[in-house]
């Protein structure tokens, strides 16, 4: 990672000098934003903004990249922006950041809005880079983790959120553009990925727990990992993750199944003034851990294995969108856009009372699982 993010940070400068107003020797003095925290302070009714800064200066000099800290307030965002511009000499380039964390009570008190308009009016920033609320903490005290480490903490958060889907399938990656155009889309709801610190012997580190529910802009509750991995593959978005069952049909989870790949499919129907809303899966599987040494070969237990995976999706599925209907009525999934697309007809009828009658919508949900051996996907996707 520090290699892949050493040549991104020196294309970032190079891009500064050919741009003509920069110098060879004029990189000493440019701090290369690569992360930034936004939080709200209720007392003093002002922005806490914290930036994690990559010194291309002191990494050549060190043989490392090492982030360090600044952090400011304000009125308003652009007023703590300004002022933590003022705190150092060097400049500050953000065309390098690469995730924006915003903290869970100004997510619930203030809203996202504010903060995702300033990132995407600011001319320099990415409309690409990821954006995860925190939680128990502070988002200024996820960043501080670089403090007390050897490495950058936003380069790990992104690699975090970049490999997430392919490896445990508990957390989604969202870009700041996507947040911005799903809030103002018909769903006006969006899951962002919870980042928080837990202890690791004497240190504190980063991981991802699931995703925050935020409608019309404001954080509305959260979902825990394995919910989270029901709502990516509802979305289409599930790439990896395990699946574990008991074999017995007990509490005790003694098969686990490997998710390898998966297609979902969502429908709808409006007959007799009632809507439908049909979720079809297909997900392929292997068998992974098996505590009770059943037989892999007998197609009776295969069958048996993969009926009651499926069951366990379907339930899975329909729990989760129970859930958004009923506690958080945010149609995260976007039905209503769905209805929009295919029918605006209907939806000009609906839209006004979307938010009564998306609680009352009827879920079907049909899963399949399939046990096959992995090197045939490994095949198929060549």
């Amino acid at each position: 990672m520090a290699k892949r993010l050493a040549v991104c940070l020196l294309a970032a400068a190079l891009c500064l000098v050919q741009g003509g107003c920069w110098n060879y020797e004029s990189l000493d003095q440019i701090n290369i934003v690569v992360g930034a925290a936004v939080d709200y302070d209720k007392k003093s009714k002002q922005y806490d903004v914290s930036f994690e800064l990559a010194d291309l200066a002191k990494a050549q000099k060190e043989s490392a990249i090492k982030g360090r800290i600044i952090r400011s307030r304000g009125k308003t965002i652009f007023d703590a922006v300004r002022n933590a511009k003022r705190q150092d000499a060097d400049r500050l380039f953000f065309g390098s950041c690469s995730v924006l964390i915003i903290s869970q009570e100004l997510a619930r008190e203030q809203g996202i809005d504010r903060v995702i308009e300033w990132f995407l009016r600011d001319g320099e920033s990415r409309e690409t880079m990821y954006v995860a609320i925190s939680q128990n903490e502070t988002a200024g005290e996820i960043l501080e983790s670089s403090e007390s480490s050897s490495g950058i903490i936003s380069a790990s958060l992104f690699d975090m959120l970049s490999e997430d889907l392919e490896i445990t399938g508990t957390a989604d990656n969202i870009k700041l553009y996507q947040v911005h155009n799903t809030l103002k889309s018909p769903r006006k709801a969006v899951l962002i990925p919870v980042v928080r610190r837990i202890k690791v012997g004497k240190e504190k580190v980063c991981e991802l727990n699931g995703e925050a529910v935020i409608k019309e802009g404001r954080l509305t509750g959260f979902l825990p990992p394995e919910q989270t991995r029901y709502a990516l593959l509802i979305e289409n978005k599930l790439k990896g993750g395990i699946i574990t069952l008991s074999s017995s049909g007990g509490e005790t989870e003694d098969i686990s199944l490997e998710i390898l790949k998966n297609i979902s499919r969502k429908s709808f129907r409006h007959e007799d003034g009632k809507i439908t809303v049909k979720i079809e899966t297909d997900t392929k599987v292997a068998l992974g851990e098996n505590q009770n040494y059943l037989d892999p070969m007998d197609k009776k237990v295969i069958e048996k294995i993969q009926k009651a995976a499926s069951l366990k999706i379907e339930s899975g599925v329909r729990d989760l969108i129970h859930t958004m209907q009923n506690e958080y009525r945010a149609d995260t999934f976007g039905f209503g856009e769905m209805i929009y697309e295919k029918k605006p007809k209907l939806w000009k009828e609906l839209s006004s009372s979307w938010d009564r009658i998306y609680p009352t919508v009827e879920i079907d949900v049909t899963a399949k699982v399939e046990i096959i051996n992995a090197a045939l996907i490994k095949c198929e996707g060549n």
